[in-house]
């Protein structure tokens, strides 16, 4: 079975935020389901394809950041996506204010700590692994670090009772922008 996991994003929506925007082209980029590229490295095309494990936090990412002691006994295979389920999208709608507004975070140490697992993708569905001035720094270092930084996926709730699948990851190379759109797919190897 697939699951498309790339956000729907109403075109008015878009359009209405991008009037906003200093720099129309740059801010594209960070619509929908998106992939940060602030270091401008080149993203290797292996990346396309890799296991895929998911993370359920749901249950404690309204109430506080999502910290290290939150992981027990989590095995990250090789060249892994690591889905982060914070259930955020499924709670409030993409592009309203509140969708925005003080969504999850993890911590500063779990994301020194990712940095060193055999990651190439972390997915998270809300807008963001920190918030505010905290956001580019924190992708930042993950990408210098091989691993990108994928916002704003839906429908991780899908992926709660698989314990094994594939990932697909499709982007577009941008040599300006800072946010590349993407399509993710799960593939979980059960017919559908």
């Amino acid at each position: 079975m697939k699951y498309d996991l790339t956000t729907k994003v109403d075109q008015c929506l878009i359009e209405q935020w991008l009037s906003t925007q200093e720099n129309r082209h740059i801010a594209t980029g960070h619509v929908g389901t998106h992939l940060d590229t602030y270091e401008k490295s080149v993203i290797p095309l292996d990346y396309i394809m890799c296991p895929g494990i998911l993370w359920d936090v749901s249950d404690i990412a309204e109430d506080r950041e999502i910290s290290l002691s939150d992981i027990e006994n989590i095995h990250i295979p090789e060249h892994a996506f690591l889905f982060i389920h914070t259930g955020r999208i499924e709670k409030e709608k993409y592009g309203t204010a509140d969708y925005f507004r003080d969504h999850p975070q993890l911590s500063n140490e779990l994301i020194q700590w990712l940095t060193n697992q055999p990651l190439r993708f972390l997915g998270i569905d809300c807008s963001g692994i920190r918030r505010g001035k905290e956001h580019e720094p924190a992708d930042r270092l993950l990408e210098k670090n091989g691993i990108y930084v994928i916002e704003n996926l839906s429908g991780l709730n899908q992926l709660l009772d698989i314990d094994v699948f594939k990932v697909y990851t499709l982007w577009f190379d941008d040599p300006v922008a800072t946010g590349l759109q993407c399509k993710v797919v799960v593939d979980t190897g059960i017919p559908t």
